[in-house]
């Protein structure tokens, strides 16, 4: 069962979709690819039904500059960072639980 605070670590390259935070009442979001063996943390228990849940990257920092355009860093009075939209039956199937 997947949880609040669990780390996986991909076992092969993942679709996600990382989502953009704002100071504003909007939310962004882009396709992208979390390689094999970056990590992340489950941010919270998935509710019931959920098909996916949200997560943050282990090695956020160094990510930053691949999960989201120039353009939306470059707000810095409204961006607010990003976090990682993964599908609930990839963390099952493509992903080894670390803790």
């Amino acid at each position: 069962m997947i949880k609040e605070k669990q780390l996986y670590e991909p076992l092969e390259d993942i679709d996600v979709i990382c989502m953009t935070s704002w100071r504003a009442p909007f939310t962004g979001g882009y396709d992208r690819v979390l390689p094999k063996g970056e990590r992340f943390r489950v941010s919270h228990d998935p509710v019931e039904g959920a098909t996916a849940v949200y997560c943050d990257p282990i090695r956020y920092r160094q990510l930053h500059k691949t999960m989201v355009p120039w353009k939306d860093r470059l707000q810095f009075l409204t961006y607010a960072g990003y976090y990682l939209c993964i599908k609930l039956d990839t963390i099952k199937i493509k992903c080894r639980k670390v803790e």
